[in-house]
């Protein structure tokens, strides 16, 4: 059973090595995610402002996301650990995700999805809006849109 936990200022470190050690199941190079891993910093402001969330299952971190509401609401980041990835999990932090959304009186939010991602969203009802270029990966990502019914 999963359960859900506001992230705190303390947790900026198992965030940024959530999300890389989740890229890493997609097969990029040690060398790639090391040099996210060095440039990329969850900021206890970030944390504090918006709605982050660790994914627990049985007392263990196995992923996290973060709505962020604004102009333009998005859901910034969804990640699982890869032994979570492929077991269903994906679509009960999903739902969770809609039921923070309606808490929160968002009715669309938008997604810049890593390419690995893009059908996990579609298949739930997001539409492909157009593409951003990341600098980071050096690649377009897909921009989506979900309208939360």
């Amino acid at each position: 059973m999963l359960h859900f936990i506001d992230a705190e200022a303390k947790h900026t470190e198992l965030l940024r090595d959530t999300l890389i050690t989740s890229k890493g199941h997609w097969g990029y190079s040690q060398q790639q995610l090391e040099q996210w891993r060095s440039n990329l910093r969850f900021e206890e402001e970030y944390i504090a402002r918006n709605t982050v969330k660790l994914v627990i299952e049985e007392s263990e971190v196995i992923g996290f996301f973060a709505l962020v509401k604004g102009d333009i609401n998005e859901l910034d980041h969804l990640w699982l650990l890869p032994k979570a990835i492929g077991k269903g999990y994906g679509n009960l932090v999903f739902e969770n995700i809609l039921s923070e959304c309606k808490a929160l009186d968002i009715a669309e939010f938008y997604i810049i999805s890593d390419p690995d991602a893009e059908g996990f969203y579609l298949k739930r009802g997001a539409v492909k809006v157009g593409q951003v270029y990341s600098e980071s990966q050096k690649r377009m990502l897909p921009k989506l849109k979900f309208s939360v019914v």
